[in-house]
């Protein structure tokens, strides 16, 4: 495997979790406010793709195509259908996915930087740490509730993703 191929296999396992994690909030929990002051499930699902969608806007809008950022009024009220966002993350990690390949195979170098970042990878990590974030605020979120997935899902479904373990 390639560096190159690592970058993209590892946002393919980032965008597996997400989609996951997105599972487990279903219309009976989406409303579930991590913190007395917080924001819903549903809302942290809608702002991790508008983040992906603002942040490709800055580095590739050409890759948005006609994709929306799943939000009615800026970032105070994403979309209410818990489906349409879930199809929307799916959506936006094959954009980045797409940029990525681009930026890191075929791009042009422009000394390495796209937008406001460094490199592509810079990006990607920026990415990767706001989401891995937000999966923690969802996973809390739900195992205050009593919604908590079991240690045998998690295991499957999140940390077996990164480790070759026999």
């Amino acid at each position: 495997m390639t560096l190159v191929d690592a970058i993209i296999e590892s946002w393919d396992r980032q965008a597996r979790i997400v989609s996951s994690v997105a599972s487990l909030v279903v219309s009976e929990n989406s409303e579930i406010l991590v913190s007395p002051n917080g924001t819903s499930l549903h809302f942290h699902l809608a702002h991790i793709h508008k983040v992906r969608h603002y942040f490709l806007g800055n580095v590739a809008p050409k890759s948005l195509g006609g994709m929306t950022d799943g939000f009615l009024d800026g970032w105070e009220t994403p979309v209410e259908n818990l489906d349409e966002i879930k199809r929307l993350l799916d959506d936006s990690a094959l954009a980045v996915k797409s940029f990525l390949k681009y930026s890191l195979s075929e791009g042009e170098s422009n000394d390495g930087k796209v937008g406001w970042y460094d490199h592509p990878v810079m990006f990607l990590q920026h990415l990767m740490w706001h989401e891995g974030w937000h999966m923690g605020m969802i996973l809390l979120g739900l195992r205050e509730a009593g919604f908590e997935p079991s240690e045998e899902w998690e295991e499957m479904k999140i940390w077996s993703q990164w480790r070759n373990e026999i």
